[in-house]
């Protein structure tokens, strides 16, 4: 992928899933009991035999949200590579699901949400700096900028906010994950504007929600590699792009 990741996500069907690994995405991702009603939700049974598809070097990720001690047990039961909380969990929280899912091999991923009083709740602050500061003194694997937060879970037509994500790009010593309304007629600009080393999709690529197209997704896939060269301008892009997740 030329040194950008792709994570392709609400991965509902056998078949979608045989296309992300035939087409080499990097990261599988399928939302599992999220404590929140979008049309992507798997329950673990569904989910379980789909993430066992997933092997070497690509990576499965599942989304979800909730008490840590529901999140731990769920990825216990899953094994996914890794667990990307995108609910209201807190900084507490959070340490201590990273902390646990560690001892596992199971990498953990934490969305920043953009509202700040969302953030507030959960980091203490609202204040962006602060807020990566303490995510990058986690055990935490990686950080996701997504528009997307339990507010506006199932909404559509979302769209980066490519300063707040260079922003939390410059800030991490973490790889930085970002999402909002990407596909393959934007792609390439986002990846220009933000620097970013790691895309999360999940509308961009479908007929409707749950349902990809691999026409979509082979057009998505090809537009990310082509802004590569021109991204490594970014003083913060050559030291990050290698990071793995």
């Amino acid at each position: 992928m030329s040194g950008i990741r792709v994570k392709i996500c609400g991965l509902k069907r056998k078949k979608d899933v045989e296309n992300c690994l035939e087409l080499k995405v990097d990261i599988l991702g399928f939302v599992v009991e999220y404590p929140l009603h979008v049309p992507w939700n798997l329950r673990r049974d569904e989910a379980a035999a789909l993430v066992r598809m997933v092997h070497p070097p690509q990576q499965s990720c599942i989304v979800t949200g909730g008490t840590p001690d529901k999140i731990i047990d769920l990825a216990l039961y899953l094994r996914p590579s890794l667990v990307q909380l995108h609910y209201r969990e807190t900084i507490e929280e959070t340490v201590r699901i990273a902390a646990e899912l560690q001892k596992h091999h199971i990498g953990v991923i934490k969305a920043i949400p953009p509202a700040k009083e969302e953030r507030i709740s959960q980091f203490g602050t609202a204040d962006i700096k602060a807020v990566v500061k303490m995510l990058c003194q986690t055990g935490i694997r990686a950080l996701l900028v997504d528009p997307r937060m339990p507010a506006n879970a199932s909404a559509a037509g979302m769209r980066p906010d490519i300063s707040l994500c260079r922003k939390i790009i410059g800030l991490s010593s973490k790889p930085i994950i970002i999402a909002g309304g990407i596909n393959a007629e934007n792609v390439a600009a986002i990846i220009r504007q933000t620097g970013a080393c790691c895309i999360d999709v999940m509308t961009g690529v479908e007929r409707r929600p749950g349902v990809k197209d691999k026409n979509l997704l082979i057009r998505l896939l090809e537009a990310s590699r082509r802004p590569f060269l021109l991204v490594s301008g970014f003083p913060f892009y050559e030291e990050r792009r290698n990071l793995q997740i």
